[in-house]
């Protein structure tokens, strides 16, 4: 996440390349043209490189992965998105990266200046999981959103994604205790609209997905669901229904979570306060 490619070996990233070679020329003869340049990774790549594919790949996991946190902090702080706040508490997150490499690095010793904290990575299913009034919300939209035909989910450690094929519909993701729905609607198609929505096509996490809604409400919930639907008429895909899924979970604590690999404890070096 901080960007540093070293401690990954040289072996993992020739496996990757490979996968993505083959990814790639199938694609292309699908397309019937060579679509290198095309992928969102290439905007991440050194062609001198060896394995610029796959090293591209990971500066651009990296720095998704980096937005999240970002945008963590940003909740965490109930600070505003404007792009002043965000670029220092960007910088503040390069920082405590940096910070836990050095951690890393070091052993047991703490650099002058420093203090040892334990810090937790949550995925999205452990937050799920530990924040029973979002369960009501997530468990109603997935369902909206798995009873139209062809979308398939696929659960990830930050988010959950919704597809058909290789189209992103919607994701979601939860911010501090908020869940948050990001769908593939044009933002400024609905300005004029009752719709409370965030546009957050600046961001290169949320490139695909620009309309974030924040579900805290049944009002919200209630339009999440009307724009699902105008979501899918603009890509031409039918509602067919789905047979229901209770999507509510139990209470679990850090320590089954962390013992079932949905929480990641990791030591961290910050700079001392004062």
């Amino acid at each position: 996440m901080s960007g540093n490619l070293a401690g990954i070996s040289n072996e993992e990233f020739e496996r990757r390349q490979h996968a993505l070679d083959v990814e790639k020329w199938l694609a292309s003869e699908q397309a019937r043209r060579d679509l290198c340049g095309t992928f969102s990774w290439c905007g991440y790549c050194v062609k001198a490189e060896q394995q610029p594919c796959a090293r591209a790949q990971m500066r651009e996991t990296m720095d998704l992965a980096m937005d999240e946190l970002v945008d963590d902090l940003l909740e965490e702080k109930n600070a505003r998105p404007d792009a002043e706040t965000r670029a220092i508490v960007r910088e503040e997150a390069r920082e405590e990266l940096a910070a836990e490499d050095l951690s890393a690095k070091a052993g047991a010793a703490v650099a002058e200046g420093y203090e040892e904290v334990t810090r937790y990575r949550r995925t999205f299913l452990s937050r799920i999981i530990q924040n029973a009034p979002l369960q009501d919300g997530y468990s109603e939209l997935k369902n909206a959103l798995l009873g139209f035909a062809g979308v398939k989910t696929r659960l990830c450690k930050a988010s959950e994604i919704f597809r058909i094929g290789r189209q992103k519909l919607a994701k979601f993701a939860v911010r501090g205790k908020t869940l948050s729905l990001y769908l593939a609607l044009d933002p400024a198609e609905f300005e004029e609209s009752k719709y409370r929505f965030e546009d957050v096509s600046d961001k290169k996490s949320h490139a695909a997905t620009p309309m974030r809604l924040r579900i805290t409400s049944r009002r919200a919930v209630r339009h999440a669901k009307e724009l699902i639907r105008l979501l899918m008429q603009k890509y031409g895909v039918s509602e067919v229904g789905c047979i229901y899924a209770d999507q509510h979970f139990a209470y679990r604590s850090d320590a089954e979570l962390i013992a079932d690999g949905l929480i990641t404890p990791y030591r961290a070096l910050v700079k001392k306060r004062g």
